[in-house]
């Protein structure tokens, strides 16, 4: 078996009992010699002023079928560096094969294999000699098998260790074959390039290194990598022409393209060169993935130029002396050798990488955010950093030092308008543009309200986080296909609630809201819900100037609640109401409901609306007192600018109530008191809006004489207050009637149902 020559080239040959040798390699060669690692058997040792090395071979446990020509028997030498640093590890034979899990290593060197892809300050918590000969089997063991890559796992990558990093925009990979971008060092972190487009570059920064990037593509191929370290531009050549890339012809023709005395040409070929390469790596089990290595040039592009033969330096009279024109025919190239360093490229973040990791794929879908205020800002931040949504953002304010406390923006922007600001923050995250609308949602004026429309109507869906009923029910009433959500705490600062309407919009936000009261005046668990807590915090001398106390780990937290919410109720085609509350110790109770299917009746000029909540409701408390007929007061929300009312709540009949199987009539006491607490719990959204009551069995739920008359008593009583008077029946089997009287309506005005039948 052949030994790679570079062996015979490291230190000299020590006794392996030599008390000098690095503590790691002593306690290594006693594993060996000990026999407890069965199959590994010492060959020779070796040392430098630096390294101690070990030269062993390796039983390997193999396939009958091999994916790589492993041997049975293959010499291996672990480098141990005297200042307890990472040890290497070196396949000794000359002929070792290219596989999976190795790392790049310099012209001239033995193959380095890749054991363990930890870092060294983690691996070195646990490593011992025995393991470490266990993974040199296990390695060599997977590598015959074929099993060094999980099919799981993407394509294996290209390694090398670099300290030098290069901050590459994604768009650039778009168009491989001809990116240039301009790159310079942050004076605050000089391992670190970072690169812009030539249309976003900046006035040059005095003192800093400029550096020109340039992009190639290799084609298509399985998984595969670069064997070699290169340290000069030649051997960088000879590597990516096994990947199909001319480089040194490509350097030229670009470099005599960009020669001349402009200023722009002087700049370009006076700064640095930067290479990046994209491999496109294929396998059997994984889509094709790009791996991307960088390399930097010492020398400037017309230093590169001239040694290429493309260039000469400016020696005439015209133009800067530093200039270089391009040469004309064949010229020999220089045998001085270009130098280069690695360089570990991090893309810049985009929509793909932020899905990526967060563990699902970008969303390009549109999306309208109205209101960028505390929970709007929060929620719009977390789903861009998780590539959700293009994002148009609506809101007429300026950021105010009190709105610090809890919103996404910070110091810088005070004064700046929140839609602009949020924006310009979104755009910068994934390096894309982001409108700002700064326009009343209510009136939006006469310029603004073309943009305003035109944004609702290509969206794919609209976010109402303004916290405001105004604004949520004319939402509601847009026009157009988009999804509308809407997002709010509650005045303590202790839930936040998602109202999501259907995929058809046939359950639009105003019938959520009505349904939404339904349920907090409902379930026990919502019985403060919308108390306002502490009393508000003034934060400028107007007495209308005041905010809400909510910490700012409630608020993200409440926010960020929100965000999963409104991705899960995405993804589901129905309305649905969430409601997240924070308890004491960090715990988050949640109450969910379906959204009811609604139903509109029209009495012109007033439209009634409500839901199969409501009917069965009234079902549930007629049978509770049947056989006797039972009756109550009904509670809803009354939009006199939309002339609608929706019915949300049916109380059950009060305590001095008389009803028999012939009649009912509704008792009195504690009836003003009662509605006044839940008017209250709702923050007066809900008020009195009519009554209900049921018929016996197997009656008509059309209404009696009696029925007619006390219509008319609730018009006279309702009118006052410009809302009609409102009645409800409710019978047999969930049939039930609707009856509404008013000055613009009449007593005879009817709508109703029987089971099976809509109304």
């Amino acid at each position: 078996m052949s030994i790679h020559p570079w062996w015979a080239t490291f230190g000299q040959t020590v006794d392996a009992a030599d008390k000098k040798l690095p503590a790691a390699a002593t306690a290594f060669l006693s594993t060996l010699k000990s026999g407890l690692i069965a199959g590994a058997t010492l060959v020779e040792v070796r040392r430098t002023d630096d390294h101690a090395a070990v030269h062993f071979t390796v039983d390997v446990e193999r396939p009958q079928d091999l994916a790589h020509p492993i041997r049975a028997t293959e010499p291996i030498a672990v480098i141990f560096p005297f200042n307890d640093g990472q040890p290497s590890v070196l396949a000794l034979r000359a002929d070792f094969p290219d596989t999976p899990h190795q790392n790049i290593s310099p012209e001239g060197c033995p193959c380095s294999l890749c054991i363990d892809d930890r870092p060294w300050s983690e691996a070195r918590l646990t490593a011992t000699a025995p393991d470490l000969l266990r993974r040199f089997q296990l390695w060599l063991a997977k590598a015959a098998a074929g099993e060094l890559h999980d099919p799981s796992q993407p394509p294996d990558p290209i390694f090398f260790h670099t300290n030098i990093g290069l901050v590459l925009p994604a768009a650039a990979l778009t168009n491989a074959d001809s990116a240039e971008l301009v790159g310079y060092m942050r004076p605050d972190n000089p391992s670190l390039i970072m690169t812009e487009t030539l249309a976003q570059a900046s006035t040059p920064r005095s003192g800093l290194a400029q550096f020109v990037v340039l992009g190639f593509k290799g084609r298509p191929q399985a998984m595969s990598r670069m064997r070699r370290a290169p340290v000069t531009l030649m051997q960088l050549a000879d590597e990516l022409a096994r990947h199909g890339i001319d480089l040194l012809e490509e350097l030229r023709n670009r470099l005599k393209s960009w020669a001349g005395l402009g200023k722009n040409d002087v700049r370009r070929l006076g700064s640095r060169l930067a290479i990046v390469v994209s491999f496109p790596l294929t396998s059997e089990h994984t889509s094709a993935a790009n791996d991307m290595r960088a390399f930097i040039c010492l020398e400037t592009l017309g230093e590169i130029g001239d040694a290429l033969g493309a260039l000469y330096r400016n020696q005439s009279d015209i133009g800067a002396p530093n200039a270089y024109l391009a040469t004309l025919g064949e010229v020999v190239a220089s045998a001085r050798p270009l130098e280069i360093q690695p360089l570990q490229v991090h893309l810049s973040f985009n929509r793909d990488l932020a899905g990526m990791v967060a563990g699902g794929e970008a969303d390009r879908r549109r999306a309208v955010l109205l209101g960028a205020g505390s929970i709007g800002s929060q929620i719009a931040t977390t789903l861009t950093r998780e590539g959700q949504f293009v994002w148009a953002i609506v809101d007429e304010d300026y950021l105010l030092p009190h709105n610090l406390a809890r919103h996404a923006l910070y110091a810088a922007h005070v004064g700046a308008p929140k839609a602009e600001a949020l924006a310009a923050e979104l755009g910068a995250l994934l390096g894309e543009s982001v409108d700002a609308l700064k326009l009343n949602v209510l009136n939006p004026g006469e310029q603004q309200k073309e943009r305003f429309e035109a944004a609702i109507g290509s969206a794919d869906v609209i976010i109402d986080a303004t916290a405001s009923v105004a604004v949520s029910r004319h939402l509601a009433d847009l026009a157009g296909t988009a999804r509308r959500v809407c997002v709010f705490f509650n005045p303590a600062g202790t839930s936040v609630v998602l109202l999501a309407e259907n995929e058809d919009r046939s359950i639009t936000l105003r019938d959520l809201e009505a349904q939404y009261h339904r349920l907090v005046l409902a379930e026990p668990a919502l019985q403060d819900h919308l108390e306002a807590g502490s009393p508000g915090v003034r934060y400028s001398g107007s007495c209308r100037t005041l905010t809400n106390r909510i910490p700012a780990n409630k608020a993200a937290l409440l926010s960020a609640l929100a965000s999963q919410g409104i991705l899960a109720s995405l993804e589901d085609n129905h309305a649905s109401i969430k409601i997240w509350t924070v308890g004491q110790g960090g715990r988050v109770d949640t109450v969910e409901r379906a959204g009811q299917p609604v139903h509109r009746l029209q009495f012109a000029p007033w439209t009634v609306t409500y839901d199969d909540g409501v009917m069965e409701e009234l079902s549930r408390l007629r049978a509770n007192k049947l056989p006797d007929e039972t009756g109550g007061v009904l509670l809803g929300i009354a939009d006199m600018l939309r002339k609608s009312i929706h019915v949300s709540h049916a109380m059950p009949q009060p305590v001095d109530s008389r009803g028999s199987v012939n009649g009912f009539e509704r008792g009195i006491v504690d009836v003003e008191g009662e509605v006044a607490r839940l008017v209250e719990r709702s923050m007066h959204q809900l008020r009195y809006i009519g009554e209900w009551h049921s018929h016996p069995r197997r009656s008509s739920v059309l209404p009696s004489g009696i029925d007619l008359g006390q219509l008319v008593w609730l018009r006279d009583e309702l009118t006052v207050e410009g809302v009609p008077a409102l009645m409800a029946i409710a019978g047999d089997d969930g049939a039930y009637s609707i009856l509404i009287a008013g000055q613009e309506v009449s007593a005879a005005s009817i709508g109703s149902t029987q089971p099976g039948e809509g109304a």
